[in-house]
């Protein structure tokens, strides 16, 4: 049966208006406008967004416009702009300390200075410290970069005075071990462009570019540490990883990430989500094994593994 409407006037605003004579809305003579809208007044306690952004910010699968700079590009290994600024807006607030361990070219402390935060940055590769010294120095960027090992952390940043950090690290001995020329047996029968890695970051032994896996882990964990202990309680981070194959030593899939949520869970953070970074728009596929009975994904994503210092 349908339900029976009635008119009647708004009590709020005055306007004419109808509604079904057995909902809320009408016992309380609301019009539709009226009806459950009221200024939010809770205050946000961890970023600026309104509560339409804060949804629109939360999606678990997200691309970023892939446009670098020709710092980034000379990186080889840099995480978009886009991305930086999408989780400093979601996980801090104007004036907090961002921090990025592994800043590389300074894409983070960039991004942290157009959000209004402050910014701090460690880097051990000399030439990439200059170039992010330079960007600072250019756009008068409100942040501190340290050229030095990020196992140093503690003799430059105070504990728990960080309110974010965003950081992608070096993935050990990764440019060296694996063959980046993938489509090389097709240039002849495809239009794929063969994708060409970068060159190893440095050749200082400190280096976790440098390092075997296991002891670029390591290295990662005892970094992990130092950053749980600049971090203020109840704060987050975020660290962009990508898993990869180390075919040369017969070793089908190298689950980094996993790797490195244990060395955040042994340094006391929380896992608190994964949002997955889809880059299959910039990435050509291109075909790997074929034609023996070795099927490979392309990997065309990667992981932002979201941490929390809870106390």
């Amino acid at each position: 049966m349908d339900q029976q409407k009635a008119k009647f006037i708004c009590s709020k605003c005055g306007a004419e208006t109808d509604a079904d004579v057995d909902t809320e809305r009408y016992k309380k003579r609301l019009c539709r406008n009226c009806f459950g809208k009221k200024k939010d007044t809770r205050v946000n306690q961890l970023n600026d967004l309104t509560g339409a952004e804060w949804a629109r910010h939360s999606k678990s699968i997200e691309s970023y416009p892939d446009t670098r700079t020709q710092n980034q590009k000379e990186h080889g290994a840099c995480f978009p702009k886009a991305l930086a600024r999408h989780q400093i807006e979601i996980y801090t607030q104007e004036g907090d300390v961002v921090l990025d361990p592994f800043v590389g070219v300074g894409t983070t402390m960039q991004a942290a200075h157009e959000l209004g935060r402050k910014s701090l940055g460690i880097e051990l590769n000399p030439r990439f410290a200059q170039m992010c010294r330079d960007e600072i120095a250019e756009k008068g960027i409100e942040g501190e970069l340290f050229e030095d090992d990020a196992e140093n952390m503690l003799a430059h940043i105070a504990r728990d005075s960080v309110d974010f950090i965003l950081t992608s690290p070096p993935y050990a001995n990764l440019l060296k071990t694996i063959n980046g020329n993938f489509a090389y047996k097709w240039r002849e029968l495809s239009e794929i462009n063969p994708i060409k890695n970068p060159a190893p970051y440095s050749l200082d032994g400190r280096d976790i570019g440098n390092m075997e896996y296991g002891e670029g882990i390591a290295a990662i964990s005892g970094v992990m540490k130092k950053c749980h202990a600049v971090q203020k309680a109840g704060t987050y981070a975020v660290w962009v990883v990508k898993d990869f194959r180390d075919l040369k030593r017969g070793v089908p899939y190298i689950d980094f990430h996993g790797d490195i949520i244990r060395c955040a869970e042994e340094a006391g953070y929380t896992l608190w989500d994964i949002r997955i970074y889809d880059q299959t728009n910039f990435r050509p596929l291109v075909c790997l094994g074929y034609p023996s009975r070795n099927f490979y994904l392309n990997i065309g994503h990667s992981y932002l593994l979201v941490f929390k210092k809870m106390r």
